[in-house]
């Protein structure tokens, strides 16, 4: 696959959609006995002192994260372009600062994202599916790095009836092949951010060291403003920061 045009026709294709369905029931049910069962494991290896063998459980549950990975971004990749009313009304702000927090957390300090100028901006999306567009490009560069903490900003800012939505490294990035990455997302993340992005209703204009995401502002007519959440539930070990960010 050369280009976008070949990843939209092989996630466009039927026999590929029905392919990626039964993997991810697959992959799913997979993780969620192996999960199970490190779970069970550890608590034993807690009780009786086992480090190393908490370790082995760690690297179990992070490779389960790349099935994950594969898994979401598969199903993402193949689904339809999002309706207005599949989607809800997030606060700009809230959202960056959410992601920010936990792109640190989730990477084990491997990459820092700072906030820069934001604006308490309402908008309509589909909040995981956005996570995944902005994680794709921070996981590129940060995979790619040189080992040491990589620097991220983001920010938003109002442009006519758009929110552009900004993530920025704070270094010199060269967009080069990652040497020894299999994974096919990872190689192709330009045509991915561009395929997530048009689910989104939204643009995507990649440099090699910045993203930046234009989604249509709210416009106040579906809906109120009620239905942006003030907060979001605690998340599960295999959240959209860990399968992106856990495991590079």
């Amino acid at each position: 696959m050369d280009n976008k045009k070949d990843i939209e026709r092989f996630f466009g294709d039927p026999f590929a959609a029905e392919l990626i369905n039964c993997n991810d029931s697959l992959i799913r049910r997979s993780v969620t006995g192996i999960s199970a069962s490190c779970e069970m494991l550890s608590k034993l290896a807690e009780k009786k002192g086992m480090k190393q063998e908490r370790g082995y459980i760690d690297n179990i549950m992070r490779m389960c994260c790349d099935l994950m990975r594969s898994a979401e971004l598969s199903n993402a990749l193949a689904a339809e372009k999002l309706a207005a009313d599949d989607m809800i009304i997030v606060r700009a702000d809230f959202f960056l600062g959410d992601f920010a927090g936990s792109c640190e957390a989730a990477s084990r300090g491997r990459c820092t994202v700072t906030v820069g100028e934001t604006s308490p901006s309402y908008f309509r999306t589909d909040r995981e599916l956005l996570r995944f567009l902005l994680l794709s490009f921070v996981r590129r560069l940060t995979v790619g790095g040189d080992g040491g903490r990589n620097a991220f900003e983001v920010s938003c800012r109002e442009e006519l009836k758009t929110l552009n939505i900004s993530v920025k490294a704070l270094r010199t990035f060269v967009d080069e092949g990652l040497i020894g990455q299999p994974d096919v997302f990872d190689e192709h993340y330009r045509e991915v951010c561009a395929g997530l992005a048009e689910r989104l209703g939204a643009s995507a204009e990649i440099s090699d060291n910045e993203l930046v995401v234009g989604i249509p502002l709210h416009d106040g007519s579906r809906g109120g403003l009620t239905e942006a959440p003030s907060a979001e539930p605690e998340r599960d070990y295999f959240n959209s920061f860990s399968i992106m960010l856990g495991n590079m």
